[in-house]
Parts: C-alpha cells; structure tokens; sequence
C-alpha cells in the first residue's frame, strides 16, 4: 500500500506565489496544497522576488533565498531566458542565483532534514541541490517542464550537466509526451509523465443572447513564446467577415509591444487588456468567452510550451480552444476532436479557424463537450495525486 504520511518535502522550484491570488507557479501549489490530505508535509524552496522574505502559505514554509540586490532580484519573472537574450548583464545575477542557491540549500536542508527533494527545472536547480542531495543523503525527484530541455539544446553545456544529473535522480518526471521526448534524447532513463490539473475551480457557463458580439480569450504570459501578436494580426481578418471581441488576461515584458501593435491595426475598440487576474476573475473569464485562443509558437530562443495549463482550463470550462501543434499541446488539444490546430506564426490559419466556429456553433459545442470529457479523462486530480503519492513513495527517501 502506497504510504507517504509524515513524509517530508522539499519542492525546489523557480518560481511559487507570494499571496493567495498569485499565480506564479500556481500549478505547483495546487499539487502541494492537494497532496497535503496524504499527510505528507511540504516546504517550499524558492527565489525572492525583489528582497521578498521567507513566509508562510497554505500551512507550508516557503523559504525565500536571496541572490541580489533588490534591484536585480527579479531574474525568473517573465522567464529567465528572455532577460537573458535581451541584456547578457543578466548573467551575472544567473551566475549568483545558482551559488548563492546552493549554499542556502544546504542550510535549509540541514535545518530542516527533509526526507526528499522534488527538483523542479532540474537546470539549474538539480544542479543546486546535487551537493545536498550527496552530502545529506537525501534523494531527488527531477520534474521536467520542457524550457530548461529546448535550453539543452540551444546552450550545449546545459545538455551535458543534464546528462550527468540524470542518472543521480530516483525518479524523473515530466509534464508532457513532448517533454519525456526531450528527456529521452538526452539519456536513457525511465520518465513518467505526470501532466498539470486545474488550478481554478469552474464556473458555469451564462447563456449567452444571439445578437451578443463573440468573446474570444487569451489567457498566457505577455512575452514571445506565447504567440499573441499572431492572433492580434489575426483579428483584422476576422473583422472583415463579423465583429468580434478579444480579452487578454495576463502581464509580461511585451505589454507595451502589443498594445502599439494594437493601436497600429485599429484594435483598440475589439481587444481590452485586463492584467492580472484573481482565480475567480480568471474562472469568470473561461466561463464567458466563446473560443479560447492559444497561438503559441517556438520562440527565437527555441522555447515552445511544455504542456499548456490554460488549454486545460478552457477545456474544463467547456469552451473550443484552437491552438497550435506546438510542444505539449497535442497532449490536450486533439484536432477537431477537443478544438482546432492550426500552423503556428500563421495569422491567417488562426482567423480561418475562429470564422470556422463563429459560423457553426453546434460544433463549436461539441468541441467544448469532448475536450471536457478529454480533461476529466486524462488531466483529473483523481488521476494525477496518485501518480504522485507512488513516485514520492518510490524515490527511496526514508522517514525520519
């Protein structure tokens, strides 16, 4: 029998809420807030965000290092990866988030003896928490999100301490079909793909009155990989056959870039910005669109989406969701079955897709039923807690 009651620990991860409503790393909480019932006890090891301290959330410590000044303390907001293209100066505070992250690692976990470590992006925080792992005796978990694995391949020496870490792992994990791929390609070792569950609890949907102008919705990071500037170059075309309106939940580094990019196609009376959102503003949001949109693309850095929680959450909402064959996609989206798939950078494919089910909303319905029916399948919690109870329980960590 599965038991992993007063177990012990310690997720590592780049990124985790600092309130309530955050939603930075928001589907890493709702697995650590759910596997709380097991009795399992967790803490969190993450970095601060601008001096932020050390505090409590969901009954669990969250421990906060520090590895800049406050200035500079904001290397993972809107993904490391993109500061570091745009400014190389980044580098520097890259380089002290993995040593001064090592040494307060081993000072947590000395402190605090956990019986495992559940390593997220295992680069760079299998690296950080190897030296601990070894001289505490204390085994890890490597969970695969799919970034740090399309950085293996852009940055070679990022695939050889992959390579290297791997084999330390007592079981590996990843978040999609696409990123066990990536895994494989770098070494041979068992993965098991556990996806993400719903990190929102549905809303019903209103009915809706037949002269109401459609709602699309993007609900993502406002940065490159995400693909809004197709879907806003996609409007126009839309425009021309019937009025429409987009709403877009979310922040980021290219905020600025894409209203411009509105202001310059004569956007601004069809698409409202709406920043950040609560988890009951953002289940109201699912609840009253009609398509959900995901054009998300492989970005210049070579980043695409690991799976796609947003999706799954559209889905769950009962809404068609046309997306793009991109990374862990295909895993929730399958083509006119649960949406639309359509070639990724192609503003015209996308506003081919949304007139498509503007004009027959029957199967627009029946798309939404069926990915419904697809997310309780595959992506329920019922499925994925006990997936995790069995890796933690055969990680070999022992109670202390």
């Amino acid at each position: 029998m599965i038991n992993i009651q007063n177990k012990k620990i310690l997720v590592i991860t780049s990124v985790y809420p600092l309130t309530d409503d955050g939603r930075d790393g928001a589907f890493i909480r709702e697995t650590v807030v759910r596997l709380q019932s097991t009795g399992a006890k967790f803490d969190i090891f993450a970095p601060a965000y601008e001096a932020c301290p050390t505090h409590e959330l969901d009954g669990c410590r969250v421990y906060r290092f520090r590895y800049c000044p406050k200035l500079f303390e904001n290397l993972v907001r809107d993904g490391a990866p993109s500061k570091l293209q745009k400014q190389p100066l980044y580098y520097i505070p890259a380089a002290l988030y993995i040593l001064l992250g090592t040494l307060q690692l081993f000072w947590v976990c000395w402190k605090t003896k956990p019986d495992l470590l559940h390593v997220n992006w295992p680069f760079p925080h299998g690296l950080m928490a190897w030296p601990t792992s070894k001289i505490l005796r204390i085994p890890m978990v490597f969970t695969f999100h799919g970034t740090e694995l399309l950085l293996a391949k852009k940055l070679g020496f990022v695939g050889h301490i992959l390579r290297w870490l791997l084999p330390q792992a007592s079981v590996v994990t990843a978040n999609s079909t696409f990123t066990k791929g990536l895994i494989e390609s770098l070494a041979q070792v068992p993965v098991t793909i556990i996806p993400y569950g719903l990190t929102i609890e549905p809303k019903p949907c209103p009915e809706r009155s037949p002269e109401a102008i459609p709602s699309l919705l993007f609900v993502g990071r406002l940065i490159e990989r995400k693909g809004l500037k197709y879907l806003l170059e996609a409007l126009p075309l839309v425009l021309k056959e019937r009025p429409v309106k987009l709403r877009i939940a979310g922040k980021g580094d290219r905020e600025a870039e894409f209203k411009n990019l509105c202001r310059s196609l004569n956007l601004n009376e069809t698409v409202e910005f709406l920043g950040f959102l609560s988890r009951s503003a953002l289940a109201q949001e699912y609840a009253n669109c009609d398509i959900f949109v995901f054009p998300s693309i492989v970005d210049s850095k070579g980043e695409s989406e690991g799976l796609g929680i947003v999706a799954i959450e559209a889905l769950a909402h009962q809404k068609p969701v046309i997306a793009t064959a991109n990374g862990g996609i295909p895993d929730i989206i399958i083509g006119n079955e649960t949406g639309l798939l359509v070639p990724e950078k192609e503003p015209t494919a996308l506003a081919q897709g949304i007139l498509q089910l503007l004009s027959d909303p029957q199967q627009a319905a029946i798309m939404g039923k069926a990915g419904s029916a697809h997310i309780q399948k595959h992506f329920s919690w019922d499925l994925i807690l006990p997936q995790w109870e069995t890796v933690f329980e055969l990680s070999g960590a022992t109670k202390h």
